[in-house]
């Protein structure tokens, strides 16, 4: 195949493999951790971290950064710096695509950013990340190589910001700090159907009570064997729920399935 043949196959088989590897009681930096040594195989990410907008202060704070692998401290800055692409990003609600950053920064600050934490980039991908159309932080990627990225790499960001917004999502509504968190399992409960939207709820009624029933196992994190010895049934029949579930709600693995549940609402 030529270098500059995309294998879309490949590179989605690899995204797949992210989505599965954060799972709901993961802190920010083990998110991080989990899904960077994936990322980098389709992605030039000398540098990843995820920045968290708190609207409330006007800060960015960044947590469980990356560069070559080795962590770097986390810090906080205000989300009106005038000379942080960052700020940039999160300001104007905006993605910043830069592959020569002597010559492009002007695009966006009056000055060359000079970095909080490591090593002076060439090139860098910035992308908001947004919930329920709320801003709440952004994932960014930089490269000390200059014409380091491609177009499709902004699109593969992007879907890696939305595995991880969902995740801090879920997170958040299971009262689990995201820095030092208890790893007890959150006793979840189903909420009430009156509660629901007119929409979640007909998504609700698409599922038979047997897959609810599923479905709320998995927020045990316990495999097929376990949750068929829970319910008298065998691993295969498991299986087929677990799958008859994953398609009436449009997702392909346990993580999302989880996610989307919190997200309309039906687990809290």
């Amino acid at each position: 195949m030529r270098a500059d043949v995309i294998d879309w196959t490949e590179q989605l088989r690899i995204l797949n493999d992210v989505a599965d590897l954060i799972t709901p009681d993961l802190t920010i930096d083990q998110i991080i951790s989990a899904i960077y040594t994936n990322v980098n195989e389709i992605i030039d990410a000398f540098q990843f971290a995820v920045g968290i907008y708190n609207k409330s202060d006007g800060t960015i704070t960044y947590k469980g950064g990356l560069e070559d692998g080795k962590r770097f401290l986390d810090f906080s800055f205000d989300a009106s710096a005038p000379n942080r692409l960052a700020s940039w990003c999160i300001r104007h609600e905006a993605e910043i695509f830069i592959n020569d950053l002597d010559k492009e920064y002007s695009k966006y600050l009056a000055a060359k950013p000079i970095p909080l934490a490591g090593s002076n980039p060439n090139a860098a991908i910035y992308v908001p990340l947004k919930l329920n159309n709320q801003l709440v932080g952004l994932i960014t990627v930089r490269s000390i190589r200059k014409n380091a990225y491609k177009e499709h790499h902004l699109y593969i960001l992007k879907t890696v910001g939305n595995f991880i917004v969902r995740a801090l999502e879920l997170a958040k509504m299971s009262s689990q700090n995201d820095v030092e968190r208890n790893r007890a399992q959150k006793a979840w409960q189903w909420k009430n159907k009156e509660d629901l939207s007119i929409a979640s709820r007909r998504e609700l009624e698409k599922l038979t009570e047997r897959e609810k029933e599923v479905l709320f196992l998995l927020t045990t994190g316990l495999p097929n064997k376990v949750l068929a010895e829970k319910l008298f049934v065998s691993p295969g029949t498991i299986k087929t729920h677990t799958l008859n579930v994953y398609q009436k709600m449009g997702v392909a693995n346990r993580t999302s399935a989880l996610l989307k549940a919190v997200e309309w609402g039906w687990l809290h």
